[in-house]
């Protein structure tokens, strides 16, 4: 067993979806195939590394490059990015135990509601911006008025107030204050790499599969 006793009485998990539960970003995926391409893709994050332009600027102007139909998309999503297979054991999971599972998504509902649907994962919460194809440019409606488009760190900190003790699974650049401020972090490399540069514990995971070992183990113990 590695890390606390859990209670599944107070647990909440939470998870970003790009790259954590699926096995490639989504939104990278459609500019490449359908968008202004890797060139336009490498300009944008070099402004927003360089502080030049927000994560919610570089996701509006990386999108607005897309004017294939609706339709189009949903097919290549689903041909081309797929679902960790782990993911819906750790629902499964989450289910079994009581334990609330949102995802925070800082790309869209209409995208994860292709992989997440309510009668396959009916216990699993979604906030996510929304997305409006349209043949001039798809626009973005973001959740929130803050720099990412979508404060995911809100959502942890409103269950750590309601005593609720938090797992965050996470993966990218949106994921990071998540992380600040979660109980508990899983990450995926790139993650893992940003927290160990800001000293934040966490373990690194190659899927959910890691996640559910961990919780499980430690949730044993106490039954």
């Amino acid at each position: 067993m590695s890390g606390p006793r859990l209670d599944p009485r107070r647990l909440h998990v939470f998870t970003d979806f790009d790259g954590t539960i699926t096995d490639r970003d989504s939104l990278v995926f459609l500019i490449e195939r359908l968008g202004g391409g890797r060139r336009h893709l490498e300009t944008a994050a070099r402004r927003q590394r360089d502080g030049r332009l927000s994560l919610r600027r570089e996701i509006e102007s990386n999108m607005r490059t897309i004017r294939a139909p609706w339709n189009e998309a949903i097919a290549l999503l689903r041909a081309h990015v797929h679902l960790d297979p782990a993911f819906p054991a750790c629902a499964a999971w989450c289910a079994t135990h009581g334990v609330p599972l949102t995802v925070l998504s800082g790309g869209f509902a209409e995208i994860v509601a292709l992989y997440l649907d309510a009668a396959t994962f009916p216990g699993v919460d979604v906030f996510a911006n929304t997305l409006h194809p349209d043949e001039r440019g798809w626009r973005c409606v973001f959740r929130d008025r803050s720099d990412a488009g979508h404060d995911k760190a809100e959502a942890v900190r409103e269950a750590r107030r309601q005593g609720r003790y938090t797992i965050f699974v996470g993966d990218g650049i949106s994921d990071r204050e998540a992380a600040a401020v979660a109980d508990e972090v899983f990450a995926k490399p790139p993650l893992a790499a940003w927290c160990r540069q800001q000293a934040i514990p966490c373990r690194e995971i190659r899927s959910f599969a890691d996640v559910v070992g961990s919780l499980d183990a430690r949730v044993a113990v106490t039954d």
